[in-house]
């Protein structure tokens, strides 16, 4: 069974869960016939904790809040990580605390494991921003990126994705929806974007599977967001025959999966913006 769409839900109404190691987790998605899982970890100041198990899945992490270290090194402020699963890496340790999200691969992946994939660790704000190659339909939203990690046999690829200020058609046309052969995964880090769904501001979640139809989306703040595309290292667009209106002030109206938490289903208010 494939991990569940989710369009979308505000990780603010999802409650923290004590872990026996002291740390708590909020779980945003997972495949319920197997290990995958995005989850926010928080980890409590002066946690410590070794290296992960052999057995453990890798994982790939962007630090939220706060400092830890990890494996010697210390990660700040959207710091990224990926662990290969069995590279007996993944011990880490924070005085003052830390919060991550969290992309957990599955057990079986083979292109996830230590000896395929690469350790990374980067500090994403020295990165330069990618303006180029994107689709002249999103052009209005001005987009750039920061390509995080390739996986290997075209696997997947991790990315921060940023849309400028005013990315909102001057002539008010329609746009397309647009839709993809492989998975899309969101959360969102700061501004909004408006979709069918509704505003997605700071902690919006969506995961996407392969074949779902979505947007058009437009973004009159702007909006910084990390997002993945299991399946395939390189976003293949196929856009739709009949233009939509622009979603702007579209009420919230999330896809969730059946036995959600009534609580995943509330708006949260948005942050003004000036």
């Amino acid at each position: 069974m494939a991990r569940p769409h989710i369009e979308f839900v505000y990780a603010q109404n999802l409650h923290w869960v004590i872990r026996p190691d002291g740390a708590e987790e909020k779980l945003l998605n997972w495949d319920p016939e197997g290990t995958e899982q995005t989850l926010i970890v928080r980890y409590p100041p002066g946690f410590s904790a070794g290296p992960n198990r052999v057995d453990a899945e890798a994982e790939e992490f962007l630090v939220l809040d706060g400092t830890i270290e990890i494996d010697g090194v210390m990660r700040g402020y959207h710091a990224y990580g990926f662990l290969p699963q069995g590279s007996g890496l993944g011990s880490r340790t924070t005085a003052t605390g830390a919060v991550l999200l969290v992309f957990r691969h599955g057990r079986d992946d083979r292109n996830a494991k230590a000896g395929t994939a690469d350790a990374i660790a980067i500090a994403t704000p020295e990165m330069p921003w990618d303006v180029s190659t994107y689709d002249p339909k999103l052009s209005h939203l001005r987009l750039a990126r920061k390509v995080l990690r390739l996986g290997p046999n075209d696997s997947g690829r991790t990315f921060l994705l940023t849309g400028m200020a005013h990315g909102v058609p001057t002539d008010g046309a329609k746009l397309a929806a647009e839709m993809h052969d492989h998975a899309e995964e969101m959360f969102m880090l700061q501004g909004a974007m408006w979709a069918p769904e509704g505003r997605m501001g700071p902690g919006a979640y969506f995961y996407r599977p392969p074949g779902i139809l979505h947007g058009p989306h437009v973004s009159e703040t702007g909006f910084l967001q990390i997002m993945r595309s299991p399946g395939a290292n390189a976003i293949v667009t196929k856009w739709s025959d009949t233009p939509s209106s622009l979603p702007i002030g579209a009420a919230y109206a999330p896809v969730l999966p059946e036995g959600t938490p009534a609580s995943w289903a509330r708006e949260v208010e948005p942050v003004p913006a000036w």
